[in-house]
């Protein structure tokens, strides 16, 4: 108990450190090792008075040490009806500690929290911006919120963002003493200290000297997310609405209360439906025309108003509007598929590529809403904000994770569909013919299925012909090119694929000096990777192919080729291989990586593994002339 006092107080003082704890040369040299910021403290006393009753304080200081964190400079604090800020401050000091400028009121800005992909939301946000300064120098700012309606609790996470260090950061909770509270932690270093005094316990919990993590990002790789604490009510009250969080079956029947009835349709939409499904053979294909229906006459505005953050607008004002956020038009398409005689769940995701749910933890951590469509044989998952996607497909941004079903009985947890290292794959093939003087045309197509599909399509779908040649300049490793044509063609089957096809001139694809002729065959090479040490996870394995036939100049033959190779490891497959013929070249490529976590300890195995295919990308072939 004495430690836990002895926390406290502690954390009170570091509420009120004088300038002189702010002093840059203060700081740790293996805190500033890679940041771009150091958090100097950081620290939260979170009070619950009762269920959907809370006070939020708040304050931290950072000291920026380049331009790389401009960005943190402004502080955004939201409200709405259900909280409100009660003040938002800060001081501004120089590198020796000492106060440059106190920030109060009349320095806060007031804005709506409207975004381009909104219709309408009665969010806002409270806008601190701290004046620019030399290099380095730090800010401090402290703020508080008062929420008088709560269906969750904020996590809190020890470091804000890859290129931050932390010094010190730790969050207090004041929970009455007779109401339930919830609570895990992910990759925390120290435990929980918890102590009882008066009506109320107080837990704490502190990290501390936590480095700046690699900023950089191989693209199908993430680095685990910094030590993070999750929180949660058992009971909760929002907008008048009450529930509990006991088990995921009991927020779901919360969740069903909030949506019962919203789904029905006036008669007219109802005849509608029939006429849709009119001549279909079986429920599956009756549930693609409704689908298909939905897609082709509603679109996708974000509307949050309140209880409408988690409750859907009436399926009848979409069918009258045309438009609605997720929850309505998955609502609206389960209104459909009633009146059509088919069952569906209304569905909660975390979607994106955030941490996935806790399945032992039950709490409101979802982002989007999908549709799930129950078969006989099978289950047909719909995405209803996009109106691209092919029927029963689902991308990545809610493919293979845990989703909560509202049912009737309640919340059931159920997985959606993943993809297979095969089915997630970007297949080139293609002719390039070279020059004399180091000049190719290329004509290539590229294939891309599975997860795949769904990265391009949003890309794609929408391009005319000059944006996607403007893309392909873009994207290309080479600098002087000029692309002549170009087509994209989408199959949008149950297991889609799509196609890129195009020509283009290259005039610097190799280089000429005297009589040798060089170039890098691999059009699309792997990244390095830099000497870090992370937990990685590879979400989604994914094949790569490549079969690329070069015709060779005029007079010219093969001189020096790279070496084939076949490399295998727990972390993947890597093949490459020439054959030469008369004046053909003939490359293939093969590139596997498996869907696989990695330990810290193990980190440099990896690297290596990619590394090695990253040299090997970009060896050359020499030709000289006969």
């Amino acid at each position: 108990m004495r430690r836990s006092i002895l926390s406290i107080l502690l954390m009170m003082l570091l509420l009120n450190a004088s300038a002189q704890y702010y002093l840059f040369d203060s700081i740790p040299d293996k805190l500033r090792k890679g940041a771009n910021a150091v958090v100097r403290s950081h620290q939260c006393l979170f009070t619950i008075t009762k269920p959907g009753n809370a006070i939020w304080h708040e304050k931290q200081v950072i000291t920026l040490l380049n331009e790389n964190a401009e960005g943190l400079r402004s502080i955004l604090v939201y409200y709405d009806k259900s909280r409100k800020v009660n003040y938002l401050k800060g001081i501004v000091y120089d590198e020796k500690g000492e106060i440059i400028k106190s920030l109060g009121a009349l320095d806060v800005q007031d804005y709506s929290a409207f975004f381009s992909e909104a219709f309408y939301t009665d969010d806002r946000m409270k806008v601190l911006t701290f004046p620019d300064h030399k290099y380095p120098y730090t800010i401090e700012y402290e703020y508080e919120v008062e929420y008088s309606s709560m269906i969750g609790y904020p996590d809190w996470e020890f470091r804000q963002s890859p290129g931050m260090s932390v010094e010190k950061s730790g969050i207090q909770v004041v929970v009455p003493t007779g109401m339930s509270f919830r609570s895990w932690t992910e990759r925390l270093r120290n435990p929980v200290d918890s102590v009882i005094e008066k009506d109320n316990r107080i837990y704490t919990w502190q990290e501390e000297n936590i480095p700046a993590d690699s900023k950089f990002r191989y693209e199908y790789m993430a680095v685990r997310l910094p030590p993070t604490l999750h929180l949660g009510p058992t009971d909760f009250n929002y907008g008048g609405f009450r529930g509990s969080m006991n088990s995921w079956k009991s927020y779901g029947e919360w969740c069903f209360n909030l949506i019962k009835g919203r789904e029905v349709l006036p008669e007219d939409q109802k005849k509608k439906a029939l006429q849709i499904i009119a001549g279909a053979r079986d429920d599956r294909e009756k549930a693609k025309l409704i689908y298909e229906y939905m897609q082709a006459n509603t679109r996708y505005v974000l509307l949050d108003i309140g209880i409408g953050g988690y409750q859907p607008a009436l399926a009848e004002d979409v069918a009258k509007n045309g438009y609605g956020d997720c929850k309505a038009l998955v609502n609206y398409t389960k209104g459909l598929l009633e009146a059509a005689g088919i069952e569906s769940y209304y569905t909660l995701v975390r979607a994106g590529e955030e941490s996935p749910i806790n399945r032992n933890f039950v709490d409101q951590v979802f982002n989007h809403v999908i549709l799930c469509v129950p078969m006989k044989k099978d289950t047909v998952w719909l995405e209803c904000t996009n109106q691209y996607f092919p029927f029963n497909y689902l991308g990545t941004f809610t493919d293979n994770r845990d989703v909560l079903l509202i049912t009737p009985d309640g919340g059931k947890l159920v997985r959606t569909p993943s993809f297979s290292r095969n089915e997630n794959s970007i297949r080139r093939t293609g002719i390039v013919s070279l020059n004399n003087f180091g000049k190719s045309t290329i004509r290539l197509n590229t294939r891309y299925s599975g997860s795949e599909y769904s990265k391009n399509l949003g890309l794609f779908e929408t391009y005319s012909e000059d944006e996607l040649k403007r893309y392909l300049a873009k994207d290309s490793r080479f600098s002087d090119i000029s692309t002549t044509a170009v087509k994209y063609t989408d199959n949008k089957s149950e297991k889609p694929s799509s196609e890129l096809t195009y020509e283009m001139v290259i005039n610097d694809f190799g280089s000429l000096t005297g009589t040798i002729l060089s170039f890098s065959p691999t059009l699309g090479v792997n990244d390095f990777i830099p000497d870090i040490t992370a937990n990685i996870e590879i979400k989604r394995g994914i094949t790569i192919q490549d079969s690329i036939i070069y015709n060779l100049p005029l007079g010219y033959k093969v001189d020096i080729k790279p070496s084939d190779v076949n490399e295998s490891s727990r972390f993947g497959q890597y093949s490459y291989k020439f054959v030469a013929k008369n004046d053909r070249l003939i490359y293939q490529r093969r590139f596997e990586l498996n869907e696989v976590e990695i330990p810290a300890e193990q980190s440099g195995d990896f690297r290596k593994f990619i590394n090695t295919i990253a040299a090997k990308d970009r060896e050359i072939v020499i030709l000289t002339k006969n």
